[in-house]
């Protein structure tokens, strides 16, 4: 059962009358209406004044015109699937994305009845840190659909405590067809050996770490590359097909890339059809965008996103395309289906294919900093490969490396500390040119570069120094990591080992380290609350507290 009250339910079916059907909106909670579908999709979530009385302060104070509302430009927010599961049930997911750095998110998807408004499926997920936030209607509650649905999505978002809270959402009514359940076989990417698929960019070599390499160790700057193959079986007559088996019209293809900066679409939204082909005979449609660097889906490098202020250690990628294929039949006119990420278990749509989501490498050291060898030699990051030892700078260890990465840093003003690049000198003289999310070691631990504090003590090849300057500096170059733990290191019992190297003779963490100090800062309540004002210690804490109980409940990641 969907617990929707009928307050909630009528205060959300007035937004959504007054909102253009599938046009994303920001909801202004100045405005009555808007204010009371916030406070119901709110509700929905897991939040009340008494849990979170920080956001709801600020509630009070954007009404009674004390602060004003945020930027009425709607963020990043999209209906990826809706329809029925395959057990009859309403079904939809709503993926809304913030960037690295926000304090906290939240989504939710929500399906009503496309005549009555009767609430017949619910979901909502919570966030830290930014990233994206996906919301899917839970399968245990649902109810089933009916041939009309309403499917709404919702987005609450603070980048900071002292920021206004913004708040969007986007409705859409769609029909739902009697079809046969698509017969979709997604080739390409995959992986038979973790649990997203790993694209490595930039690298001068491939290693056993990732299941696509794509080696462009000349371009400082590498394109965005996926493969994508498959097939699917339309069970209904082809339209627009001529005889070398392509569409000469109708065929629309949609993909978008999810990920911590933004949504980023391929070619400007217009795939190559050419290499989607069509067998009449079958009725079976292939895409054909191989393991290759001129035919994978090459997302636009001139987008921004390879401007690495938008790349993150979050690098766990949705992946979302969109096929919407001629028929010879009239009615319907398309057979539509999608391919995308999971994200929480509950079921999917029959039009719905759901992988593995993608997995993109970061870089994080200046070109030029020296590397210390596991024979006392240096080298310089970028000229490092996956063929040599380092040392660990704890004791006389030593790793292999695994991988390593490279790409252009462009940071003018950084939309968090973590995207920063900062100058880091010791009051021995070492200097070290690094992202304020990359980790240093310290006697206690590692800790990120934009966490350091002057007389802090790091961790060097010759003992224990100390953090004589700290300084945010622009940035318009190269930069690099590796990734440690290799096969023999693996078979000496190191396979879990987070890596530790010699950078400019200070003691820095690799790829995984990097990895994961995000996921363990943004998700303690001791490393965030002499971070936040008093105001927001409620808030934060039930916010992580609502983060761990739904991944143990609904099975999420989050």
């Amino acid at each position: 059962m969907v617990t929707v009250t009928s307050s909630q339910a009528a205060a959300i079916s007035a937004v959504v009358k007054a909102s253009r059907d599938g046009v994303k909106r920001a909801l202004n909670p100045a405005d009555p209406t808007d204010a009371a579908a916030i406070n119901a999709f709110l509700e929905l979530s897991g939040k009340t004044p008494e849990s979170h009385p920080g956001l709801y302060g600020d509630l009070q104070n954007i009404a009674n015109g004390a602060i004003p509302a945020a930027s009425d430009e709607p963020h990043a927010l999209d209906i990826v699937d809706q329809g029925r599961d395959p057990q009859g049930r309403a079904t939809a997911r709503v993926w809304h994305l913030d960037q690295e750095g926000v304090y906290v998110a939240s989504s939710v998807a929500l399906v009503l009845h496309g005549e009555t408004g009767q609430p017949l499926a619910l979901g909502y997920a919570n966030k830290v840190g930014g990233g994206l936030c996906p919301a899917a209607t839970r399968s245990a509650t649902a109810l089933s659909a009916p041939d009309k649905i309403t499917t709404v999505g919702f987005y609450h978002s603070q980048s900071h405590p002292e920021a206004v809270p913004a708040f969007g959402m986007v409705a859409k009514t769609s029909e739902l067809a009697a079809d046969n359940m698509p017969n979709v076989t997604v080739n390409d990417p995959v992986s038979n050996t973790h649990s997203s698929v790993r694209i490595a960019l930039g690298r001068p070599a491939p290693g056993t770490d990732a299941d696509y390499t794509y080696s462009q160790d000349t371009n400082d700057n590498p394109i965005l590359l996926v493969p994508f193959t498959g097939t699917v079986d339309v069970q209904a007559p082809l339209g627009n097909v001529d005889g070398n088996g392509h569409f000469t019209s109708g065929l629309v293809l949609n993909t978008r890339l999810y990920w911590v900066s933004g949504v980023t679409y391929i070619n400007g939204g217009a795939p190559n059809t050419q290499l989607v082909t069509a067998n009449t005979q079958t009725n079976v449609v292939t895409w054909n965008y191989a393991y290759n660097a001129t035919q994978s889906l090459t997302y636009d490098p001139t987008a921004g996103v390879n401007n690495p202020v938008n790349w993150s250690p979050d690098n766990q990628t949705a992946f979302f395309f969109e096929f919407q294929i001629p028929l010879a039949t009239p009615i319907p006119p398309t057979y539509s289906f999608n391919v995308c990420s999971t994200d929480w278990p509950d079921q999917p749509s029959v039009y719905c294919k759901q992988i593995q989501p993608l997995e993109f490498w970061w870089h994080c050291l200046a070109e030029g900093t020296l590397v210390t060898l596991a024979d006392g030699s240096t080298r310089e990051i970028e000229k490092i490969d996956n063929t040599v030892r380092v040392r660990t700078g704890q004791g006389k260890g030593e790793l292999g490396v695994e991988a390593t990465t490279r790409g252009q840093h462009r940071v003018v003003q950084p939309n968090a500390p973590r995207s920063a690049v900062y100058r880091l000198t010791t009051a021995k003289g070492r200097d070290l040119v690094l992202t304020g999310g990359h980790p240093v070691a310290t006697p206690s631990g590692l800790v990120v570069a934009s966490d350091l504090t002057i007389g802090a003590e790091v961790l060097a090849e010759d003992g224990v120094d100390t953090v004589a300057k700290l300084e945010v500096e622009a940035s318009d170059a190269v930069f690099a990591n590796l990734k440690l733990v290799d096969e023999t290191d693996r078979a000496n019992g190191l396979g879990g080992a987070v890596g530790t190297f010699i950078a400019n003779g200070v003691v820095v963490g690799d790829y995984l380290a990097l990895r994961q100090s995000h996921y363990v800062n943004v998700h303690s309540l001791d490393y965030m609350r002499p971070r936040l004002p008093e105001r927001h210690h409620t808030d934060y804490a039930n916010t992580l507290n609502t983060i761990h109980q739904d991944n143990q409940r609904y099975g999420g990641a989050f």
